[in-house]
């Protein structure tokens, strides 16, 4: 027989597992001081980190990277 105040501790464990697990994916943080997506830009530099400055229409734009792509079965 497994003690009671045992029993709760590996209850809690899991619960913080399962809780963690289903957890949003990491998104790198905002910067105020860079330029949004679909703002103009010159370089790279002036977007948010892992954004680009493309050119659309002879202006620089900021643009962000595509989502990922799901693995083959995977309904939304």
């Amino acid at each position: 027989m497994i003690p009671k105040k045992l029993r709760l501790l590996l209850a809690g464990c899991c619960l913080i597992a399962t809780t963690v697990s289903a957890a949003a994916p990491y998104q790198p943080p905002f910067d105020p001081k860079r330029k949004k997506p679909g703002e103009e830009c010159k370089s790279n530099d002036e977007c948010q980190r892992h954004h680009k400055c493309e050119v659309k229409e002879d202006k620089g734009v900021c643009t962000a990277p595509p989502a990922p792509k799901l693995p083959p079965g995977v309904v939304t």
